[in-house]
């Protein structure tokens, strides 16, 4: 049974009530652990991380305090309240700054400021979407995507934006974005972004499937930027095509990702 769900109709699960629900909803409702409480609620499995995994995910800054807290390389932030100063951001920060709110998903609002001009202007842009901004480390290197099924995690995928990083237009309008899987990076780095990405998975307490982003620094270091507990699932989408690489068709990822609902 396939249900468009909309804030409307989001009884309509009550009328159907299904054995369980493989979850597709992207951004709030459907990521932030509300379909999932609700889900709680009737006693129906469903697919990926419970209601407070996916609710911390979907925050950044919880995302990443946790993170901090259990070892794992993630660039330093700072919450911009009223009254933070600019000069209090430039004293933490070097230039260029990562600015993005803490709870939009598909790279809204994400800014990386060069100068105190653009940086001035980010926070203002991202004040007319969000009361909840941080400020980013901004981290140089290549970008990559990890998706994890159940305990293992899939080949990497190399991103190669058109412009200066992977933003709302590169993942929906581009016909120049590149995904290069497999990733072309050597076995144990290769192994060094599976491991970061597990571990992550792990302390965030997350579980069926999800999808780490990474940025890979001029020293080979791995920097996890952030956690999709629902990721995208088109037959043109990151996990499908990593799964591709470990001969998992589309078909039989939906069933292996519907395998891990039942606990």
């Amino acid at each position: 049974v396939k249900l468009d769900l909309q804030k409307f109709n989001f009884k309509e699960i009550k009328k159907i009530l299904p054995d369980r629900v493989f979850i597709i909803l992207h951004g709030k409702g459907g990521e932030d652990g509300e379909i999932q409480s609700y889900l709680d609620f009737l006693k129906i499995p469903y697919t990926g991380s419970n209601k407070h995994s996916s609710e911390i995910c979907m925050n950044k800054r919880s995302t990443k305090t946790i993170l901090l807290d259990s070892g794992v390389a993630t660039p330093k932030f700072k919450r911009i309240e009223k009254e933070t100063a600019i000069e209090e951001i430039e004293g933490l920060f070097k230039y260029p700054i990562v600015i993005k709110p803490s709870s939009e998903g598909s790279s809204i609002g994400v800014y990386i400021a060069e100068n105190r001009e653009d940086l001035e202007n980010a926070i203002i842009n991202n004040k007319k979407i969000s009361d909840d901004i941080i400020a980013e480390q901004y981290i140089e290197g290549a970008e990559y995507t990890v998706g994890i099924l159940g305990e293992i995690a899939l080949p990497a995928i190399k991103l190669i934006p058109p412009g200066q990083f992977y933003d709302y237009e590169a993942k929906y309008n581009s016909t120049d974005m590149e995904y290069i899987c497999p990733s072309g990076l050597d076995k144990n780095t290769e192994i060094k972004l599976k491991k970061i990405s597990l571990e992550s998975f792990k302390v965030l307490n997350c579980s069926g499937w999800g999808r780490i982003d990474i940025i890979l620094d001029k020293n080979n270091k791995p920097w996890v930027i952030e956690l999709n507990t629902v990721p995208g699932m088109t037959e043109h989408s990151l996990v499908p095509m990593a799964s591709e690489e470990e001969n998992i068709g589309f078909n039989d990822l939906v069933l292996k990702i519907l395998d891990t609902s039942f606990k």
